[in-house]
C-alpha cells in the first residue's frame, strides 16, 4: 500500500536513492527537473552529477517517487535538492 508523503523524504535503495515527494509537488516543474538531471544541466554539484546514472519519475496514490540510480546517499539527495532549488530561485 502506498503511504501519504506530507514532506520530502530519501530512502536507500539498491544502486541509489528513492525520493518520495507529496502529491501537491506541482508535476510540471518536477518533470522539468528530472529531465534537466538526466542530461546534467540540473544546478546540483558537478561531483553528485557524475554518479547519477539515472533519474525516473513516478506518480503514485497519494505521492511522486524519484528513482535516482547511482552511488549516491539519501542525505545528499536531500542536501543537493535544497541547494538546487536555492539555485533555481537566485
Amino acid at each position: 500500500m502506498t503511504e501519504n508523503i506530507t514532506r520530502p523524504r530519501a530512502d536507500a535503495i539498491d544502486n541509489g536513492v528513492e525520493l518520495l515527494l507529496p502529491a501537491e509537488t506541482p508535476l510540471d516543474a518536477l518533470q522539468a527537473f528530472v529531465a534537466s538531471c538526466n542530461v546534467g544541466a540540473c544546478g546540483c554539484a558537478d561531483t553528485f552529477v557524475a554518479r547519477v546514472k539515472e533519474v525516473e519519475l513516478f506518480e503514485e496514490p497519494g505521492r511522486l517517487r524519484v528513482r535516482i540510480t547511482g552511488n549516491v546517499t539519501p542525505e545528499e539527495v536531500l542536501t543537493e535538492m535544497a541547494a538546487s532549488a536555492v539555485h533555481e530561485l537566485t
